[in-house]
């Protein structure tokens, strides 16, 4: 069986500034094995972006959910997640045109995910995103967030060329679908570069079935725990709206990944690390001391042998390279 979970919250800098939340969600329940969830932030510095996340997650979950049948096509099912998110920018459209507002008032971000089985068709335009748990207990990046060269976020409104729709190349467990501000803090700069560069300890909370004891304690329970966790993220984390919505699918069979995976990063090295290697690049004259016992080690331990097996001879064109005789 499919479960689900969603929360929206007020940011910090909205509730300061009095500005309306302007993310939204929606989950819809098709059938024991098909649930469609999308999430959506409007742009901030628009008047109306909150009118705009609204009817897009709305209209487009419920699109989806009318028009996809039990005996759809993988094919059929990417042309109606495309149609659902034309569409739903025609809606933003007409509602900007009958208030008599300028359209420019109206962006917003769309990330819609649905999962059937085990399998996750999905539509992505802006910078919110989609991570996925995978059946041997890795969390995977789906999409990535899409912004200009210049930070700027390319909305809905950027049209068919900008969407990313696709299925996903492998089966999946649960689907973690949220805004801007909640999905970056799964990726902190400080494991960007790290063998496992997802907060996995923060993903599984956030997605493992098991974790949540989803099936034992029911929806409700979940979607308040989560609730009141993200309400205890504080601003200096996460001061934007924060949008999160989590589908999973407790019929399908997975495996877990050794204990380390999951465990808490060590914060302090990791900071400590990424710190030196930003100092290192941005002040090289510093290190050039450093640096060059550094090379010179190097060299050291890299020059080849002078005593070469029986069996081998040394190629004396350049002297360092070894072949095997015949």
């Amino acid at each position: 069986m499919i479960y689900a979970y969603g929360v929206t919250q007020q940011g910090a800098y909205h509730i300061k500034n009095n500005v309306v939340c302007q993310d939204a969600h929606k989950i819809i329940k098709c059938s024991d094995n098909m649930v469609i969830a999308a999430v959506a932030d409007g742009l901030g510095s628009e008047e109306h972006s909150d009118v705009a996340s609204k009817t897009a997650s709305e209209f487009s979950t419920e699109y989806c959910s009318n028009h996809i049948k039990s005996d759809s096509t993988e094919e059929e099912i990417l042309e109606i997640i495309k149609d659902s998110f034309e569409l739903s920018q025609n809606k933003i459209e007409q509602i900007a045109m009958e208030n008599g507002h300028d359209l420019d008032q109206y962006d917003t971000t769309l990330s819609l995910a649905i999962l059937i089985d085990d399998c996750l068709y999905y539509g992505h335009s802006g910078d919110s995103g989609i991570i996925a748990m995978t059946t041997d207990g890795k969390f995977c990046k789906v999409t990535e967030q899409q912004r200009d060269s210049e930070g700027r976020v390319l909305p809905l409104f950027f049209g068919e060329e900008k969407w990313i729709i696709r299925k996903y190349d492998n089966p999946v467990v649960s689907v973690f679908l949220a805004t801007d501000g909640m999905y970056e803090i799964l990726f902190p700069v400080y494991i960007r570069d790290e063998d496992v560069s997802i907060y996995a300890a923060l993903a599984k909370f956030f997605m493992e079935p098991k974790s949540l004891k989803i099936e034992a304690e029911g929806e409700g329970a979940v979607q308040e725990k989560i609730s009141k966790f993200m309400g205890n993220i504080s601003a200096a984390q996460v001061n934007d709206d924060k949008t999160v919505a989590v589908i999973m699918n407790t019929d399908t069979s997975y495996s877990m990944q050794p204990a380390e995976y999951y465990a808490e990063p060590d914060w302090p090295s990791l900071k400590k690390k990424y710190e030196d290697a930003w100092k290192r690049a941005a002040y090289p004259h510093l290190y050039k001391d450093e640096d060059k016992k550094e090379t010179k080690e190097t060299v050291k331990e890299e020059q080849p042998a002078t005593e070469i097996s029986e069996g081998n001879e040394v190629d004396n064109a350049d002297n360092t390279e070894v072949k095997a005789s015949e």
